[in-house]
């Protein structure tokens, strides 16, 4: 039962626990997304302020050459320019204060190169010539995109190889845009190409990306500009589409957590790439440390409900092993099981069960034992009635040879009486038996008294044969003979007739008398005294066999309930009539006829 149910306690905990942790992980696979993906265009927040800052850079160091109003001159100044001593002289010393302008401007911007191209041979560089010619840049394919491009605005070129010698030209880039200078009228008079290491924009990506993360600046066609990786640099993202607002993409049969931004400058986008896998994990991890938490209690929970469990099953372990001890015969043990809960209350039940179960034993051993002894007894008891019925029979005959036939008639008489009224095998007897022991009965009573009591006996045909109580017509007999003939001569009849009514058999006696009756007022007595359940206590005039009407109505009311009828009709001076009615039988179960024969 313990095991059962710490079983049954632990299905209920770790069935929902299993089933928490799968609706979780089912509903938060699109909350853990959405986390990684927000926490990624975060992270390009941050990169795309410092990218814009350097982009922004370039566009500032711009403004500065298109907004001075003496470079522009000097930039018309050489178109304009003589060929006399003095036009050079002079071109020559505002050309010396320009550079040295420029370089005051540019000079503290190391990693953005810039380049002012102007008509007439005007050049102007922040880098020396021997690490590039800058009239090299008119043979690049998008200068002639540059020309066109309208006053103010901007040609981004994009990512260029590197052209300048005292850079690393493995693996180095330069980011570059163009502008044109333009006047008044809007014709060209020179152009301002500045370009910035793309290294500057790749160290912004790496310090702001982890080793599963990959951050990269894309132009609108999908080429990268710069990327945290410099071996990616330059090529296509085929993968990449424009304004696609997706949050995963496959890459070479993987799936990326994806996230941009965009460069406010131009159409170029932020991009980062991280493994799903990696960023589901790590929001997983909270998961896991909540479910981690939840097993940690389930198991302290576990293992305090084992130990309540435990303590509350012991009384009934206990009581079990108790109850078992019990079926095996040892009833003088008792469970010794206190306290107020219910397997205790059960527990002090049982043991008052056994202490009235070994009580009992010891009443009945009593009462076997008394039992024994009185079988005994009675077995001593039968050895001198049996003797005397012996002896009487022997008188008898010898009475009998001798010629006295009246006084052997009494003796038979009076050991058939005896023996009929010793004999307590049998309760029941044939009607017949009844009345042949009211013949020895009135015989003896004859010889008693002086007076002489004649009995008539009128049976209908089968009735000799039913079965009735013994002694249930003597005691009548006995009253007609003591109170109503008061020693005068009399006769008393005896009817026995079968009623068949209603789906009823039944045999009715009469027995009546021509004595000298009762009055009104002691009928009624006498009735009443009958219907009461108690014995009369009128021990004086009790007859022979010590019972009386009431004790024979009660018998008949006990064997047979309320099928008995009992009826006593009397007029003084007439005589007095008892009637009785209870159902016939022919056979008893268990009983045996009574030896009615006087002999031994």
């Amino acid at each position: 039962m313990r095991k059962k149910l710490i079983w049954s306690a632990l299905l209920c905990f770790l069935l929902p626990l299993v089933g928490i942790y799968l609706v979780t992980n089912y509903f938060t696979k699109d909350l853990i997304l959405d986390r990684a993906v927000t926490s990624s265009e975060e992270a390009l927040k941050a990169v795309q302020s410092d990218v814009n800052g350097v982009l922004d850079q370039t566009l500032e160091l711009s403004n500065v050459v298109l907004t001075n109003s003496e470079i522009r001159q000097q930039i018309v100044f050489s178109q304009k320019m003589m060929g006399t001593k003095e036009k050079k002289e002079e071109y020559l010393v505002n050309y010396s204060r320009l550079v040295r302008l420029l370089d005051e401007l540019f000079g503290q911007h190391d990693d953005y190169y810039v380049t002012i191209l102007g008509k007439n041979d005007f050049t102007y560089t922040n880098y020396s010539y021997s690490d590039f010619n800058p009239k090299r840049l008119y043979e690049q394919p998008w200068f002639e995109a540059l020309s066109h491009t309208p006053t103010f605005s901007t040609y981004w070129v994009g990512l260029q190889v590197n052209y300048l010698n005292s850079l690393d030209k493995n693996g180095s880039f330069l980011v570059t845009i163009g502008r044109p200078i333009r006047t008044s009228s809007n014709s060209a008079i020179g152009y301002v190409v500045i370009s910035v290491n793309e290294r500057k924009i790749r160290n912004v990506l790496k310090s702001n990306s982890n080793s599963n993360q990959e951050m990269m600046l894309i132009d609108k066609d999908g080429y990268v500009i710069s990327h945290s990786n410099p071996m990616k640099i330059g090529s296509k993202m085929t993968w990449w589409q424009r304004d696609s607002h997706t949050r995963t993409v496959e890459v070479d049969g993987k799936s990326y957590v994806y996230a941009e931004q965009p460069i406010h400058a131009n159409d170029w986008r932020l991009v980062s790439l991280i493994p799903l896998s990696s960023a589901i994990s790590k929001n997983k991890q909270v998961l896991l440390i909540s479910f981690g938490l939840q097993v940690l209690f389930f198991t302290l929970f576990c293992v305090l409900l084992t130990f309540l469990i435990s303590k509350i099953t012991q009384p009934i372990g206990n009581l079990s092993r108790f109850i078992t001890n019990i079926g095996r015969g040892q009833l003088d043990i008792r469970s010794g099981i206190r306290g107020k809960n219910e397997v205790a209350q059960l527990a002090r039940t049982i043991d008052h069960m056994l202490d009235r179960i070994e009580s009992m034993f010891e009443q009945i051993t009593m009462e076997q034992t008394k039992k024994r002894r009185a079988e005994l007894e009675m077995l001593q008891a039968q050895i001198n009635p049996h003797f005397m019925f012996n002896l009487l029979n022997s008188i008898r005959m010898n009475i009998l040879i001798q010629g006295d036939k009246e006084n052997a008639e009494l003796i038979a008489s009076l050991s058939s009486l005896l023996r009929m009224t010793i004999n307590r095998d049998n309760e029941f007897i044939p009607l017949q038996e009844e009345v042949d022991t009211v013949n020895h009965y009135i015989r003896l009573m004859n010889f008693r008294h002086a007076n002489q009591v004649r009995l008539e006996v009128h049976f209908e045909n089968g009735c000799e044969q039913a079965k009735v109580p013994r002694f249930v017509i003597q005691p009548l007999i006995e009253n007609a003979i003591i109170h109503g003939f008061e020693q005068f001569d009399g006769e008393i009849f005896i009817d026995a007739i079968r009623i068949r009514e209603a789906g009823a058999d039944d045999v009715l006696i009469s027995v009546r008398d021509n004595g000298i009756g009762m009055t009104e007022d002691k009928l009624q007595e006498l009735r009443a005294k009958v219907e009461r359940d108690q014995e009369t206590q009128d021990h004086g005039k009790k007859g022979f066999s010590g019972i009386g009407v009431q004790n024979v109505f009660q018998r008949l009311r006990l064997i047979y309930g309320k099928q008995v009828q009992l009826d006593i009709a009397s007029e003084p001076d007439v005589g007095t009539k008892i009637t009785i009615r209870f159902p016939l039988e022919y056979e008893r179960v268990g009983e045996h006829c009574a030896d009615s024969h006087s002999g031994g």
